[in-house]
């Protein structure tokens, strides 16, 4: 028997900024994604990587585990030493390295609670035979989280092509009446990281308010996993009573405030189901403890199980009764898009000297951005720094309106 190490699998992280403008995928020299992000095992997953003989290395452009395999020359398949089983999950912990990683990166600037980056292979999507570890951007006609209209920076994709929505605010209807609100950003559809990739970070001190609408109400709350298994919830600490019922007062001035508490729950995806008079409200979290990754910014998993077969990455053979890798090894990608700013050129006095049409992508390689000069000649301006962008805020309803990158010239 010879045991050889085999990648179980592997994840590519490519981020827009850092590409060169060739026809080939190539980053600039100093691209090292360890640079930009701490990514590590869980405490969990560190005990089951031991315990199965694999190994997690981090990469300049990635990570990748590896396990101990046997070649088995009658299937022609690696299989691995160890059996696996089917409730087995990889997690690993993101924390930002880059304080400048959110000037550069498509993003809401503005989100109605915490959010964390949340990537698995149960949610990620093919396109073009790239298995990305999040969900599709999505098509034009579809809002991101059920909202009835686009924000700036929100990615769609619309005739097979990618865009990017470079105004306040956009109906979902009539795209052609309303192309002046997108930018076309890609020839394909590339399913970049977006506003479905994040998810709603949960400390382990859960509230529920809301009105008061109907005093005395009995309302029920359960709680799932991320097999959608049910999760006790135990009693109100000191007392007999489930924590998961409440009753809301009979004044109805006083409003819902509806509390649990997390706090003996191991990390991971839940579901949140709470039924009422009004209906069920259901939220959706990634619960930690505050106290244990106060800095964590995203969450990577990969399930045994559960999973579509392009995104499986090792599976039980019945007629080996063994664990078989995919061949070749599974790889998956994560890709971040660059932002998009109006780039706003400022003379000292802060007269604008030049605005380009159309915001432009921010880049590390220079751009050469060119305006005309005297006399037929060209003139070509500086790309703007990274280290500031100026969100610019509709007053009455705080929408963002514009992102500006501005640049001051001098003589």
């Amino acid at each position: 028997m010879q045991i050889v190490l085999k990648k179980l699998f592997e994840v590519e992280i490519r981020h827009d900024y850092f590409l060169l403008p060739v026809a080939t995928t190539k980053y600039t020299s100093d691209y090292d994604i360890r640079k930009i992000f701490l990514i590590e095992p869980s405490e969990e997953t560190i005990t089951v990587l031991h315990d199965y003989k694999m190994i997690f290395k981090t990469t300049a452009t990635g990570f990748i585990v590896f396990v101990q395999a046997e070649f088995i020359p009658t299937a022609n398949v690696y299989v691995s030493l160890i059996d696996f089983s089917v409730d087995l999950k990889f997690s690993f912990y993101w924390t930002l390295l880059d304080p400048l990683f959110e000037n550069y990166t498509n993003k809401r600037v503005k989100e109605k609670e915490k959010r964390i980056y949340y990537f698995s292979n149960r949610i990620g999507t093919q396109s073009v035979g790239i298995s990305y570890l999040n969900n599709a951007i999505v098509p034009f006609g579809t809002t991101y989280n059920g909202e009835p209209l686009y924000r700036l920076g929100d990615i769609v994709s619309e005739s097979a092509e990618t865009y990017e929505m470079i105004d306040k605010e956009a109906p979902v209807i009539n795209f052609l009446a309303n192309s002046t609100k997108w930018q076309k950003i890609n020839t394909s559809v590339i399913n970049y990281v977006n506003p479905d990739s994040r998810a709603t970070l949960q400390s382990s001190r859960f509230t529920y308010q809301r009105p008061n609408s109907s005093p005395g109400e009995f309302m029920v709350a359960n709680l799932f996993d991320v097999n959608n298994q049910p999760v006790p919830l135990g009693f109100i600490q000191g007392t007999n009573s489930p924590q998961n019922e409440y009753r809301s007062s009979f004044n109805s001035n006083d409003p819902v405030n509806f509390i649990m508490d997390f706090g003996g729950l191991s990390p991971g995806r839940y579901k949140l189901e709470i039924n009422e008079s009004i209906g069920i409200t259901q939220r959706s979290f990634y619960l930690m403890d505050a106290l244990k990754m106060p800095e964590l910014y995203g969450v990577s998993e990969f399930f045994v199980s559960g999973a579509t077969a392009a995104f499986e990455f090792i599976k039980e053979y019945p007629v080996l009764h063994r664990w078989v890798l995919d061949n070749p090894n599974k790889k998956f990608m994560i890709r971040f898009r660059n932002r998009l700013t109006r780039w706003r050129y400022l003379n000292q006095d802060q007269t604008v000297f030049n605005e380009p049409l159309l915001p432009r992508p921010l880049t590390k390689e220079y751009s050469a951005y060119s305006v005309p000069g005297p006399g037929g000649t060209t003139i070509n301006l500086p790309d703007p720094s990274i280290a500031s962008i100026a969100p610019e805020f509709e007053t009455s309803t705080q929408l963002v309106k514009n992102i500006y990158s501005k640049i001051f010239l001098t003589k």
